[in-house]
């Protein structure tokens, strides 16, 4: 048995590399070399080459036909995960105080996690030493590990989740100052259904008020003419996702899979001080970037997407409105990550495949004049350009922590919300994490010796919440503002190295 000196040191030391990338992405975007320009860039590389070769390179030579029954077992424990936070999420916003444009944004924050750069760093560290098998749990690992981040692409981009943000910018939810107010938990969503079903009350109709009736009465009628003049620009000018070089990492997964968004909300514009986040621009082009040269007016949403079929009368006759809307959500879900775990695992688990890129025992065994499977090379590529993409992305979330903005005075935060927020991720969903992972293996769904699924299962139940949502966020925000989710964010990613060194410690324990 190890000594708790041992477990803490083990869960420790694995992160400190980590927290120092981490900080080093943060210096070189303090110090400008780091611009949001190049954050653009590595975060392509990232998501579209370097993390699915990391992907495939670990998945193919660890998956067999008796390991892949991890699969059934890590989904359901992903989706649990998730619907636990979801609980905690809505709970949190009925309790404390949460200004009312971050309501459904406190829900997505409790229910997402970070299941991408953090747990393959904190898995390939730990992996490699005892009581672990450093030739195939760390490949184990990765592997496993993709499995999350199917889940969380599911739930974010195809279930709505990301979608849903844009409710608590809606027209009539207060914004700015208006949306500090406190409210008592009769006006919460799920107290005032509450109070209203059970209690008998009543709110007051906003309407009613006579300040609003006199506003109302001195407003005068809008002119019939103006308003088709308005409507016809308005449609003419659609807002469009720009290819902005300051855009921040995964700009292009959330101008893949959320363009309706760019049709709800036709008036936003970036904020100034925030101009690495990525923004909805409606023409013409904003003040702060004259560098840039205008481009040609878009006739609509679609012409602006590559990916995105053209919206002419004969592909419209082509793709009926139902086939669209039946399709749009699955293409959601076709992003690089996903077409590589889709690739890989029938190859992983086919014999005559996997012998054509890594040795079989009981298998063919093809080799080519050097000795080798035939596709070797693309495995050693894929792990060559996989090798880049922990530490990359770890540097792109050390320069995004550089860009966030913290409201002013601190005490108009959220500031019950925020700990009670930390406390639930960090360490509440964690424990309940180990006790259900616990189960799991009493019950036969994960086997006992599996020490790197066990580790995974556990590890992934106690990670911040993703930075995707502040891009996202951003996107419907009125002037990108975004400050309260970068304060909740700040928040967890602080605590982070406490959680992550005592749920390491356990996992390590129970494995």
């Amino acid at each position: 048995m190890a000594s708790a000196a041992f477990l803490i040191y083990s869960g420790c030391m694995p992160l400190i590399k980590m927290f120092l990338t981490i900080f080093f992405g943060y210096i070189l975007a303090r110090k400008d070399l780091f611009p949001p320009a190049a954050s653009r860039g590595a975060s392509q590389v990232t998501m579209n080459i370097s993390l699915p070769a990391l992907i495939f390179a670990n998945i193919v030579p660890a998956f067999t036909p008796a390991n892949a029954a991890a699969i059934g077992p890590l989904l359901l424990l992903a989706y649990t995960y998730q619907i636990i936070g979801f609980i905690f999420g809505y709970i949190i916003r009925e309790f404390f105080y949460v200004p009312r444009n971050f309501w459904q944004g406190i829900v997505i924050m409790c229910g997402m996690s970070n299941w991408g750069n953090l747990p393959n760093s904190i898995v390939t560290s730990v992996t490699t030493q005892a009581p672990f098998d450093p030739d195939t749990d760390p490949q184990l690992g990765v592997s496993f590990v993709s499995i999350f981040i199917v889940s969380y692409h599911i739930t974010f981009w195809v279930f709505g989740g990301a979608r849903s943000l844009s409710w608590d910018y809606l027209p009539g939810v207060p914004q700015k100052e208006e949306a500090e107010r406190r409210v008592s938990w009769k006006e919460k969503p799920i107290g005032g259904w509450i109070a209203r079903t059970f209690l008998g009350y009543k709110p007051p109709s906003p309407a009613s008020s006579p300040e609003k009736a006199r506003e109302k009465d001195s407003t005068p009628p809008p002119d019939a003419a103006a308003l088709e003049n308005e409507i016809a620009v308005e449609a003419r000018e659609a807002p469009v996702f720009e290819k902005h070089p300051n855009a921040d990492p995964d700009i292009q997964l959330v101008r893949q899979t959320s363009r309706l968004s760019a049709t709800s909300f036709r008036s936003r514009r970036p904020s100034t001080g925030q101009p690495q986040l990525p923004y909805f621009r409606a023409q013409p082009q904003p003040s702060y970037a004259p560098s840039l040269p205008p481009p040609a007016p878009a006739p609509s949403i679609a012409s602006s997407h590559t990916a995105a079929p053209a919206t002419t009368p004969n592909s419209r006759s082509v793709f009926p409105p139902l086939l669209v809307k039946i399709f749009k959500p699955v293409s959601a879900i076709i992003t690089p990550v996903t077409a590589t775990l889709a690739v890989s695992l029938p190859i992983a688990l086919i014999n005559p495949l996997k012998a054509l890129f890594v040795p079989v025992s009981g298998g063919p065994s093809w080799t080519g004049p050097d000795g080798r499977p035939p596709l070797a090379f693309v495995i050693d590529t894929a792990t060559f350009l996989g090798s880049i993409a922990i530490p990359l992305a770890l540097i792109l979330l050390g320069a995004s922590f550089a860009r966030l903005r913290i409201p002013r005075p601190l005490s108009r935060l959220p500031i019950m919300a925020m700990l009670a927020v930390s406390l639930a991720k960090l360490f509440i969903l964690p424990v309940l994490g180990v006790l259900i992972v616990q189960a799991m293996v009493h019950g036969g769904l994960i086997p006992q010796t599996a020490r790197a699924e066990k580790f995974v299962a556990m590890l992934l139940s106690g990670t911040p919440a993703a930075v995707n949502q502040l891009i996202v966020a951003s996107l419907y925000a009125p002037d990108g503002d975004v400050d309260t989710l970068s304060a909740f964010l700040l928040v967890q990613y602080v605590l982070m190295f406490i959680s992550s060194a005592a749920l390491t410690a356990v996992a390590l324990l129970l494995s």
